[in-house]
C-alpha cells in the first residue's frame, strides 16, 4: 500500500508535468474563434461525470464573464438541463442526450465544444458528428490519448496523461477553461 505522502507526491508530480506540457498554442487558436463569435453565434458545452461540471462552469463563467460586453458570448450548458437528459436518455438512448439537444437548438457557426478525458463517450462522440452535420465549429478538450474526439473534432486541446489519470485531466480541463474565459474577458 502506498502512503499518503507518496500518493500526494505522485499526483502533483504528474499534475506538474500535465502543466508543464500545457497546450498554449492550442488555447489560443480556440480562444480567437470564440473571439469571433462574440456576439453572434451560441457555444454548447457538453461532458460526463466531473467532465460535465467543467462543461457547465465554463457555461457560466463565460456566459456571465461576457455580459458586461456589448456583444456577449451566448453560451448554453447541454448539461444543465436535468429534464431534458433524463427524459432522452428514457425514450430515446443516453448515447443521444447531447445530439438530440445540439440537433434541436444548433445551427450553422455555433461552436459545440466536449469535454472528455478518454475521449469516447458516445454521447460525445454522437453529438460531434451530429453537430458536424449542422456545420458547427467542433472543438474537443481530452486527456490520456485523446480517444475518437481527438481526431473527429476540427480543432483538439489535448492533455497527455497517464489512463485513469481523472483529477489531473479534470484539474488541466478546468485550467483551460478558465484561461479561455480570462482571454474573452480581456477583449473588452
Amino acid at each position: 500500500m502506498r502512503t499518503q505522502e507518496k500518493v500526494s507526491r505522485e499526483y502533483l508530480s504528474e499534475l506538474s508535468g500535465a502543466i508543464s506540457n500545457f497546450p498554449s498554442a492550442e488555447v489560443l487558436k480556440i480562444s480567437e474563434i470564440l473571439i469571433k463569435y462574440l456576439g453572434s453565434g451560441t457555444l454548447y458545452t457538453a461532458g460526463n461525470g466531473g467532465s460535465a461540471s467543467t462543461a457547465s462552469h465554463m457555461a457560466t463563467d463565460l456566459g456571465v464573464g461576457s455580459l458586461r460586453r456589448k456583444n456577449p458570448l451566448r453560451v448554453v450548458s447541454l448539461v444543465d438541463n436535468v429534464a431534458v437528459l433524463t427524459a432522452t436518455a428514457n425514450d430515446l438512448a443516453f448515447d443521444q442526450v447531447f445530439s438530440q439537444q445540439l440537433l434541436l437548438l444548433g445551427r450553422k457557426d455555433d461552436v459545440f465544444i466536449c469535454f472528455s478525458a478518454s475521449g469516447n463517450s458516445r454521447n460525445l462522440t454522437n453529438a460531434v458528428t451530429d453537430a458536424k452535420t449542422l456545420g458547427m465549429i467542433t472543438i474537443s478538450v481530452t486527456g490520456f490519448d485523446g480517444g475518437m474526439l481527438k481526431n473527429m473534432t476540427d480543432h483538439n486541446i489535448h492533455i497527455e496523461t497517464k489512463v485513469g489519470s481523472y483529477g489531473v485531466v479534470e484539474d488541466v480541463h478546468s485550467t483551460v477553461s478558465h484561461l479561455l474565459t480570462e482571454i474573452i474577458r480581456s477583449q473588452e
